[in-house]
């Protein structure tokens, strides 16, 4: 993926990633409450698809979005931290991961971008398998709570 950094804004920063036929916007802004201590922060994260039809800017997962804001802004967090309470193991870690989610929406766009077995179900399949998955999550959960609630009391 190519890398661009739009400043344009005052205050902000948006650094967009751009592949074959998969755009991701990261939004940064600066918030400077304590003048002395400005902390940078993601306000946002879109993904975006070409391949969508009708509008190419249209976002290709809400869930995406969500996930890869939030696995930056933990990095964004503690790196961020005073050095006597940073931990570079952990914040290692966390960039560790935010560079495997990175890779793996290369791989994504990849996969998007071929025609044999490719097209949009790469990014839209993960809306429409989320809610099963948790529906499936939460019966087990429930099934096994109330089989520990029978054996301990009974």
């Amino acid at each position: 993926m190519e890398t661009f950094k739009d400043d344009s804004r005052e205050g902000s920063s948006t650094v967009v990633l751009g592949g074959k036929v998969l755009v991701i916007d990261v939004d940064f802004v600066i918030d400077r409450s304590d003048p002395l201590n400005p902390i940078l922060k993601v306000s946002s994260v879109k993904t975006s698809n070409a391949l969508l039809p009708g509008n190419a800017n249209s976002p290709t997962s809400t869930r995406t979005d969500s996930f890869l804001a939030g696995s930056i802004e933990r990095y964004c967090v503690e790196m961020q931290k005073c050095e006597k309470i940073r931990n570079l193991e952990r914040a290692a870690q966390l960039r560790n991961d935010v560079l495997d989610h990175l890779r793996y929406m290369v791989v994504l766009d990849g996969l998007a971008n071929r025609k044999e077995y490719g097209g949009l179900r790469w990014f839209t399949d993960i809306d429409e398998i989320c809610p099963t998955l948790s529906g499936l999550a939460k019966s087990e959960a429930e099934v096994i709570a109330s089989w520990v609630y029978f054996s301990l009391f009974f």
